[in-house]
């Protein structure tokens, strides 16, 4: 639904050239509207297009980053991850980075998501690499200094 503009009386002065004038009559008298509804018009016509194409392009940006994520981002399906809580596995696993065999009984990390999702295990290796990476936090103090 298109929002509606507040309809108070303003009156807007500004400075036009002698070719915008003469285009904004011919084109009011050829929709048989006075100038100023004409320009009105314009203008707010003007601003739904724009609403409209920022609106389009924030979720065709959307898209494109959830696409550019699920195929570039990492191909081991962990883009979604946002925590690993330790367990101890009740049947055989694999580890979803290097793909290791965890057995029965083996503590492992088990991946958190906030949508629904295949399990995924990483191996005590893997969560050591992980803990060791750097984070954004820390790389910009290294920065600073």
């Amino acid at each position: 639904m298109r929002k509606r503009r507040h309809r108070q009386v303003r009156w807007l002065h500004t400075r036009i050239s002698e070719d915008l004038e003469d285009v904004l009559k011919r084109e009011a008298r050829r929709r048989r509207l006075p100038v100023s509804l004409f320009v009105r018009n314009v203008l707010e016509s003007s601003l739904d297009f724009v609403d409209d194409i920022l609106e389009n392009s924030m979720a065709v940006a959307r898209r494109s980053h959830d696409l550019a994520r699920s195929v570039s981002g990492r191909a081991d399906g962990l883009t979604d991850v946002y925590g690993w809580q330790e367990i101890i596995l009740n049947r055989e696993a694999a580890c979803a980075r290097c793909k290791v065999g965890l057995p029965v009984g083996a503590p492992t990390h088990r991946g958190l998501r906030e949508q629904v999702g295949p399990a995924v295990f990483l191996c005590s290796a893997c969560v050591h690499r992980l803990r060791r990476m750097p984070t954004e936090a820390t790389i910009e103090e290294e920065e600073s200094t």
